[in-house]
């Protein structure tokens, strides 16, 4: 079964969050006790988030933080990849060395579902994801 983390649900939980929300800063606070994440979890999403440049801290020892990107430019990949979470189908579509990759019979399927899991999860943008919702 193809499972994803409870961190990359938390953290998408999070940014949708943070996007909804009509105030320009949020406290984490209210992100934990609202969406029922820990906030000490939170704080490490919240911290990967903004390496990659999805948020910014403002005061962050005091927990302020904000949207660093408008929302149509934030998609899941970005949210997955930010936290530094791998979602690979297959180890061969990881990019591991395999000496059967060329006599393998399943490498082109993989590598589409691949491909095209990863475009998924491209396409899902927070604004389009809060106008469905």
């Amino acid at each position: 079964m193809l499972k994803l983390s409870k961190k990359w649900w938390y953290a998408v939980k999070a940014m949708i969050y943070i996007a909804n929300s009509d105030k320009e800063l949020v406290h984490i606070s209210d992100i934990s006790k609202d969406e029922e994440i820990s906030e000490s979890m939170l704080r490490r999403i919240i911290s990967d988030l903004e390496k990659t440049g999805i948020l910014n801290t403002v005061k962050w020892r005091y927990g302020w933080i904000k949207l660093w990107k408008t929302t149509n430019k934030i998609s899941t990949y970005d949210i997955l990849n930010s936290i530094w979470e791998e979602l690979w189908i297959t180890d061969c579509t990881r990019g591991d060395y395999c000496d059967k990759t060329e006599i393998c019979s399943t490498t082109q399927l993989f590598w589409s579902l691949q491909t095209g899991f990863n475009s998924l999860l491209k396409m899902y943008t927070l604004d389009k994801i809060i106008k469905n919702s």
